[in-house]
Protein backbone atom coordinates (compact mmCIF):
# COMPACT_ATOMS: atom_id res chain seq x y z
CA UNK A 1 0.00 0.00 0.00
CA UNK A 2 1.74 3.49 -1.13
CA UNK A 3 1.70 6.04 1.51
CA UNK A 4 0.85 9.76 0.70
CA UNK A 5 3.48 12.21 1.41
CA UNK A 6 2.34 15.32 2.21
CA UNK A 7 4.14 18.44 1.28
CA UNK A 8 4.05 21.77 3.61
CA UNK A 9 5.37 25.25 2.56
CA UNK A 10 6.12 27.67 4.72
CA UNK A 11 5.66 31.14 3.72
CA UNK A 12 7.52 34.31 5.06
CA UNK A 13 5.23 35.85 7.80
CA UNK A 14 3.11 38.28 6.95
CA UNK A 15 2.41 36.55 3.53
CA UNK A 16 -0.74 34.38 2.87
CA UNK A 17 -1.77 32.27 -0.26
CA UNK A 18 -4.30 34.64 -2.13
CA UNK A 19 -7.76 33.40 -3.69
CA UNK A 20 -7.10 35.29 -7.34
CA UNK A 21 -4.14 35.29 -9.29
CA UNK A 22 -4.22 38.65 -10.57
CA UNK A 23 -5.31 40.62 -7.35
CA UNK A 24 -3.40 43.18 -5.98
CA UNK A 25 -2.74 40.56 -3.10
CA UNK A 26 -1.61 37.80 -5.43
CA UNK A 27 0.92 40.67 -7.46
CA UNK A 28 2.57 41.46 -3.79
CA UNK A 29 3.25 38.08 -2.55
CA UNK A 30 4.86 37.53 -6.17
CA UNK A 31 6.70 40.60 -5.29
CA UNK A 32 7.72 39.08 -1.91
CA UNK A 33 9.16 36.09 -3.37
CA UNK A 34 12.30 35.39 -5.15
CA UNK A 35 11.82 35.51 -9.00
CA UNK A 36 12.47 31.98 -11.16
CA UNK A 37 15.30 30.74 -13.39
CA UNK A 38 13.11 32.30 -16.52
CA UNK A 39 12.37 35.32 -15.51
CA UNK A 40 14.84 36.81 -17.63
CA UNK A 41 13.66 34.90 -20.38
CA UNK A 42 10.27 35.89 -19.65
CA UNK A 43 11.06 39.68 -19.03
CA UNK A 44 12.19 40.14 -22.57
CA UNK A 45 10.37 37.38 -24.44
CA UNK A 46 7.75 39.77 -25.29
CA UNK A 47 5.42 40.45 -27.59
CA UNK A 48 6.83 43.65 -28.33
CA UNK A 49 5.48 46.78 -30.67
CA UNK A 50 7.57 50.25 -31.80
CA UNK A 51 5.56 53.59 -31.06
CA UNK A 52 6.73 56.90 -31.86
CA UNK A 53 8.54 58.31 -28.11
CA UNK A 54 7.46 61.89 -27.46
CA UNK A 55 10.72 62.70 -26.37
CA UNK A 56 12.06 62.03 -29.99
CA UNK A 57 12.16 59.19 -32.15
CA UNK A 58 10.87 55.22 -31.17
CA UNK A 59 10.29 53.51 -28.40
CA UNK A 60 10.17 49.45 -27.84
CA UNK A 61 7.40 48.35 -25.70
CA UNK A 62 5.90 45.35 -24.34
CA UNK A 63 2.52 44.16 -25.28
CA UNK A 64 -0.22 46.48 -23.63
CA UNK A 65 1.70 49.09 -22.56
CA UNK A 66 2.04 52.66 -24.18
CA UNK A 67 3.92 55.90 -23.24
CA UNK A 68 0.42 57.51 -23.40
CA UNK A 69 -0.48 55.22 -20.18
CA UNK A 70 2.92 56.47 -18.70
CA UNK A 71 5.40 53.29 -19.67
CA UNK A 72 8.60 53.99 -20.17
CA UNK A 73 9.88 52.35 -23.76
CA UNK A 74 12.47 49.48 -23.15
CA UNK A 75 14.93 50.90 -25.35
CA UNK A 76 14.26 53.83 -27.79
CA UNK A 77 16.17 54.95 -31.32
CA UNK A 78 16.06 57.94 -33.12
CA UNK A 79 14.69 55.75 -36.23
CA UNK A 80 12.20 53.56 -36.77
CA UNK A 81 13.80 50.79 -38.35
CA UNK A 82 16.40 50.45 -35.41
CA UNK A 83 13.19 50.12 -33.09
CA UNK A 84 12.11 47.32 -35.27
CA UNK A 85 15.28 45.28 -35.33
CA UNK A 86 15.48 45.43 -31.58
CA UNK A 87 12.02 44.20 -31.22
CA UNK A 88 12.79 41.56 -33.29
CA UNK A 89 16.22 40.72 -31.42
CA UNK A 90 15.22 41.33 -27.74
CA UNK A 91 13.58 37.80 -27.01
CA UNK A 92 16.26 36.13 -28.29
CA UNK A 93 18.78 37.64 -25.90
CA UNK A 94 16.68 36.52 -23.08
CA UNK A 95 16.99 32.56 -24.48
CA UNK A 96 19.84 30.29 -22.71
CA UNK A 97 22.54 29.74 -25.01
CA UNK A 98 21.59 27.02 -27.42
CA UNK A 99 25.01 27.36 -28.85
CA UNK A 100 28.30 27.87 -27.00
CA UNK A 101 32.01 27.33 -27.58
CA UNK A 102 34.01 24.25 -25.95
CA UNK A 103 36.71 25.59 -24.11
CA UNK A 104 39.54 23.01 -25.46
CA UNK A 105 40.42 23.33 -28.91
CA UNK A 106 41.28 20.21 -31.60
CA UNK A 107 42.98 20.64 -34.71
CA UNK A 108 40.25 22.12 -36.63
CA UNK A 109 39.67 24.70 -33.63
CA UNK A 110 36.88 25.32 -30.84
CA UNK A 111 34.33 23.21 -30.72
CA UNK A 112 30.88 24.84 -31.36
CA UNK A 113 28.47 23.21 -29.86
CA UNK A 114 24.23 23.03 -30.01
CA UNK A 115 22.51 21.76 -26.78
CA UNK A 116 25.63 20.34 -26.06
CA UNK A 117 26.85 18.42 -28.95
CA UNK A 118 29.46 19.49 -31.35
CA UNK A 119 27.86 21.00 -34.65
CA UNK A 120 31.21 22.42 -35.64
CA UNK A 121 34.23 24.13 -35.01
CA UNK A 122 35.79 27.78 -34.93
CA UNK A 123 39.20 28.54 -35.82
CA UNK A 124 39.33 31.46 -33.20
CA UNK A 125 37.41 31.77 -29.59
CA UNK A 126 34.47 33.85 -30.74
CA UNK A 127 31.79 34.24 -27.92
CA UNK A 128 30.14 37.08 -30.31
CA UNK A 129 29.83 34.47 -33.21
CA UNK A 130 27.99 31.78 -30.90
CA UNK A 131 26.08 34.52 -29.20
CA UNK A 132 24.95 36.13 -32.41
CA UNK A 133 23.74 32.42 -33.78
CA UNK A 134 21.22 31.88 -30.41
CA UNK A 135 20.04 35.26 -31.38
CA UNK A 136 19.41 34.21 -34.94
CA UNK A 137 18.45 30.34 -34.16
CA UNK A 138 14.99 32.53 -31.45
CA UNK A 139 14.41 34.72 -34.90
CA UNK A 140 14.07 31.48 -37.16
CA UNK A 141 11.54 30.10 -34.36
CA UNK A 142 9.13 33.30 -34.12
CA UNK A 143 7.86 34.02 -37.19
CA UNK A 144 6.43 37.38 -35.20
CA UNK A 145 10.08 38.35 -34.01
CA UNK A 146 11.32 37.55 -37.85
CA UNK A 147 8.76 39.90 -39.24
CA UNK A 148 10.22 42.69 -37.19
CA UNK A 149 13.20 42.26 -39.67
CA UNK A 150 11.24 42.11 -42.78
CA UNK A 151 9.60 44.91 -42.21
CA UNK A 152 12.83 46.64 -41.18
CA UNK A 153 14.35 45.68 -44.61
CA UNK A 154 13.11 48.06 -46.64
CA UNK A 155 12.80 47.70 -50.29
CA UNK A 156 15.24 48.24 -51.96
CA UNK A 157 16.96 45.63 -49.96
CA UNK A 158 14.06 43.16 -49.87
CA UNK A 159 13.81 42.59 -53.86
CA UNK A 160 17.54 41.98 -53.43
CA UNK A 161 16.95 39.49 -50.76
CA UNK A 162 14.59 37.83 -53.09
CA UNK A 163 16.97 37.61 -56.25
CA UNK A 164 19.78 36.35 -53.70
CA UNK A 165 17.71 33.60 -52.68
CA UNK A 166 15.96 32.50 -55.34
CA UNK A 167 19.53 32.27 -57.20
CA UNK A 168 20.90 30.17 -53.96
CA UNK A 169 17.72 27.75 -54.05
CA UNK A 170 18.19 27.53 -58.27
CA UNK A 171 21.75 26.09 -57.64
CA UNK A 172 20.71 24.11 -54.86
Amino acid sequence: MATESKITIRLPQGLSVPRRIFAEEFLAYLAGRDEPVTAFEAEVAGPWHVEPDPLGGWGVLGEGESVAAGDAPVVTFLRKELAMIAAAVLPGTGRRLRFRLGDDPCERGFPVLFDGAVVGHSRHFREELVAAMTVVDALLSSPADFAWLLEALGGIAAERVEKVAAGRMARG
